[in-house]
């Protein structure tokens, strides 16, 4: 439908800009009126070329010896009676005068022809250009306007634009239609789903929609309560009134992004005490669970799907940070908000919608802090701004984790004198001794080598200055020339 609907605007655009353009010029080039307009001239110089005439009586002999040429009428000319020597001086210098007049007229015409010519020629060429150009404004504006209209209409058919009621389908080959979802405008819509997941906003559910074949996908609630679970207050109500409006403006963003490392938005559903957002369901679950799997013994992870994890990843942060406008901050950078599908790649979930949203115990509950603890950078408990540099941090620290194993949450961290992940890395880095960071499960193999080059990454990107930390397209840089 996209590419249709771009072509008809090329096409009209193209139609448009032709027709303006005939109209403009249709001027410049109309040979009868040229052809009028330079006869009009070209009398008008005649009559202002003055001529002279010698008239005299009639009977009288030089009447008779010189002949008048001219197509006047005969008439009476009052003039002085010059004398024989005055009039043969005249009449010979009447014909020498003549002469020379025969010969300038002649070469005059021709100059006011050639010059005439000129200057028609320049306005035409001008009339042209002004008329092209005209012609390509006009066509322009007008297929700008109608792209709008049928990117307005196309819209309108696939329910973006209906009431904040009901839901809004962003990805109509999963959803056909908003039928299918109509069950969670409804309060008892949500008993029969399976929760898959619960965090300090609301549950996320598993549901099987419709379909051949049936679809599957996850729902996530935002909740619109106090944080401390109880009744808010006038203050709170204000803010979370606020924090709700955020999302649904968000969300008009975040459901259009369109990228294989990240989680597409397939539905949004707007009530008025909570919001639902539909997601493709992800298989594989997330890379907290995984993690925690593997550590367990339950799962294998191997190091090279590890690293196409860490290569993903950095994938997607560099297209919120650099590729997509405006910019768009994560702000909650964790392995539990990075997805696995089929294939193992990653899919990073929530960005655009982590702000000021309070998840489990580890989550920070103030009110205007967003991020994990141990994820979170440093400098954002001191300015309270989150940045792509934030991102940076987290995102440095998610790569520890997949080389070492450990989330900084293990108790591993909590019995050593640094009680931070980063800070013992970096005192094993100092040491010259990342062997003993690297995951046991991994340790002694054949990648030894790029498990600590993605660790002294990671303590690039873990930086205290973030001044110092990589860009997102530098990280994605490093990490991809890794086992080439």
């Amino acid at each position: 439908m996209a590419l249709r609907s771009l072509s008809i605007s090329l096409l009209l655009l193209f139609a448009f800009s032709i027709f303006f353009a005939q109209l403009s010029i249709s001027d410049a080039f109309h040979p009868v009126r040229n052809d009028r307009a330079g006869r009009y001239r070209r009398n008008q110089i005649a009559l202002r070329r003055p001529t002279r005439y010698v008239v005299q009586r009639p009977g009288s002999a030089r009447y008779h010896s010189h002949k008048r040429t001219s197509s006047l009428p005969n008439r009476y000319v009052l003039a002085e009676t010059p004398s024989n020597h005055t009039a043969n001086s005249t009449s010979n210098s009447n014909s020498t005068s003549h002469e020379t007049n025969s010969t300038t007229n002649a070469t005059s015409n021709s100059n006011s022809t050639t010059t005439h010519h000129n200057r028609r020629h320049r306005n035409q060429v001008r009339n042209w250009i002004l008329g092209f150009i005209a012609g390509c404004l006009g066509g322009i504006i007008s297929g700008l306007v109608v792209s709008v209209f049928f990117r307005f209409l196309l819209n309108c058919i696939r329910g973006r634009y209906r009431n904040s009621s009901g839901p809004s389908i962003y990805m109509p080959k999963i959803i056909q239609r908003p039928e299918d979802l109509a069950f969670l405008e409804k309060e008892e819509g949500l008993a029969s789903l399976e929760v898959i997941g619960q965090g300090g906003c609301g549950k996320v559910y598993k549901a099987q929609l419709p379909g051949n074949p049936p679809k599957t996908v996850a729902i996530k609630q935002i909740l619109k309560r106090a944080i401390s679970g109880g009744e808010p207050g006038e203050e709170e109500t204000q803010r979370l009134d606020k924090w709700m409006r955020q999302i649904r403006s968000e969300i008009k963003t975040v459901g259009h992004i369109r990228h294989r490392n990240l989680l597409p938005l397939v539905a949004h559903i707007s009530r008025a005490d909570c919001h639902f957002l539909v997601y493709e369901f992800m298989k594989n679950g997330s890379l907290h669970d995984i993690l925690m799997q593997s550590k367990a013994g339950q799962r294998e992870l191997g190091w090279p799907a590890r690293l196409k994890i860490s290569d993903g990843i950095a994938a997607g942060l560099e297209y919120l940070h650099i590729s997509h406008k405006p910019q768009i901050i994560h702000r909650d950078l964790k392995p539990a908000n990075i997805l696995l599908d089929d294939d193992m790649e990653a899919r990073i979930a929530d960005f655009g919608l982590a702000k000021e949203m309070p998840d489990a115990n580890t989550h920070m509950t103030l009110s205007n802090v967003a991020g994990t603890l141990g994820y979170i950078a440093p400098e954002y408990g001191q300015t309270l701004k989150f940045t792509a540099k934030c991102d940076i941090y987290s995102f440095g620290v998610i790569l520890a984790v997949l080389a070492m194993g450990k989330e900084p949450s293990d108790e591993f961290f909590q019995s050593t004198d640094e009680m931070s992940l980063v800070k013992w890395l970096r005192n094993q880095m100092q040491a010259n001794n990342l062997e003993a960071a690297i995951d046991p499960s991994l340790a002694g193999g054949e990648f030894d080598e790029q498990i600590k080059l993605v660790l002294r990454i990671a303590l690039f990107c873990t930086a205290d200055d973030p001044k110092e930390r990589p860009t997102s397209k530098d990280v994605k840089s490093m990490i991809s020339q890794i086992g080439k």
